[in-house]
C-alpha cells in the first residue's frame, strides 16, 4: 500500500496544478455540503413535537 501512496505523492509532485484542483475541489464539496445542510435540510426548522399525532 506504500508503494501506491508513494507513487501517487510522485506524480502529484511532478503536476502540481492537478494537486491544486483536487485541494479545491475538496473545498468546494465541502462548502457545498454545508450549504446543503443549513439551506435544505431543515436544520433551523421548529422541531415537530413526537405526541402530536397520537
Amino acid at each position: 500500500m506504500s508503494r501506491l501512496g508513494e507513487k501517487i505523492r510522485s506524480w502529484l509532485r511532478r503536476h502540481p496544478l492537478m494537486d491544486g484542483l483536487a485541494w479545491g475541489l475538496a473545498v468546494v464539496a465541502c462548502v457545498a455540503l454545508l450549504v446543503w445542510f443549513y439551506g435544505f435540510s431543515g436544520f433551523g426548522a421548529p422541531p415537530e413535537f413526537v405526541y402530536e399525532q397520537f
